[in-house]
This record gives C-alpha cells, structure tokens and sequence, in this order.
C-alpha cells in the first residue's frame, strides 16, 4: 500500500516492518459522541456558569474561540489532557473534578 491510496478519514499507524491503515474513529464528521467526552464538558459549563463567567470569558481566558470552547462544553469534541489542566486552571479545579460522578456502564456491571 502506498500514501496515494489511503483512503479519506483513516489513520495511518507506521511500524518498523509494516503500514497499517484503520478507519479514523474520531473524525468530527462521523464519530459518535462519547458519553465521558460529554460528562467532562458538562462538568466544565456547569463550573463556569457557577463562577458567573461567560463563554466568552473563558474561551479569551484559554485562547480559543468560542464556538469552539462550546463544542467542547457539548462533548462534541474531546478535551486533551493539556486543554483539560488549562481549563482546570482557568476555572480553579483540580483536574479530577471533570471526572467526579462519572460511572462507565461496565462499573455498574
């Protein structure tokens, strides 16, 4: 297989003797929400509201534009671990409170 004939919205994994091709689940187009994508969002608008802070506020705050930082407060786009201490930070949180009240179904299992 060579770069011309991947396809559109896949990833490419190179390993020392292969090249691998996997649908690329995370596409913004096509993935499906994640239910921790959208807890951790959730947890972020409700803290900012608490505050009395706007979304405007805090997206000049953490450098992005607020369509952006609402997409992210939906789940719509998955936080990094950067992004996540930024916003932790900027809303005077530990990281671990994005995670409070969360449970995955295979815990209640």
């Amino acid at each position: 297989m060579t770069l011309s004939n991947l396809r559109k919205n896949h990833v490419l994994t190179v390993t020392a003797d292969s090249l691998i091709e996997f649908p690329n689940t995370r596409n913004p187009t096509t993935a499906a929400v994640n239910s921790v994508d959208v807890h951790i969002g959730s947890r972020a608008r409700i803290r900012r509201t608490s505050l009395g802070m706007s979304e405007h506020e805090l997206s000049n705050l953490l450098g992005l534009d607020h369509s952006t930082l609402a997409a992210y407060e939906a789940g719509a786009r998955r936080i990094n671990a950067n992004l996540l201490l930024r916003i932790a930070k900027a809303l005077g949180v530990r990281p671990d409170y994005f995670f409070r009240e969360y449970v995955e179904d295979w815990q209640m299992a």
